[in-house]
């Protein structure tokens, strides 16, 4: 019986993601805000909205997956224990170009309070 010696190679077979995931930035009340966008599947996308004293921050994640008829989408708390969510306008499922720019509203007890998040460049080299 011959054995042959020869090495097994195995290939990873790469998966392709679904969607690209975008970082912005900004801020409500003195808070930071950081949102994910994931274009081409925008039910990916979440927002970090940060505590003061270094704790951890509260996520919001989207109530559908798809933006409404007026291109805004929901973000509500998760864990569902919170108050408190956000409302994004000019939210697609999938971007032609990245805005460089999203706005919205983030209410909390009664109040409505203007959001503005950047996008956030990296530099790869």
């Amino acid at each position: 019986m011959l054995v042959l010696n020869t090495p097994l190679f195995i290939y990873a077979q790469g998966v392709p993601k679904a969607f690209e995931a975008y970082n912005y930035a900004g801020a409500v009340d003195g808070r930071l805000v950081r949102f994910n966008l994931a274009d081409g599947y925008i039910g990916a996308s979440y927002i970090q909205l940060f505590l003061t004293g270094g704790k951890k921050p509260l996520k919001f994640e989207p109530d559908a997956g798809t933006p409404n008829e007026n291109n805004q989408l929901k973000f509500v708390p998760f864990p569902e224990s919170r108050s408190g969510y956000f409302l994004l306008h000019n939210m697609q499922a999938v971007y032609d170009n990245i805005p460089s720019r999203i706005t919205g509203y983030y209410f909390l007890n009664n109040k409505k309070t203007r959001v503005r998040l950047v996008l956030i460049v990296s530099h790869k080299h």
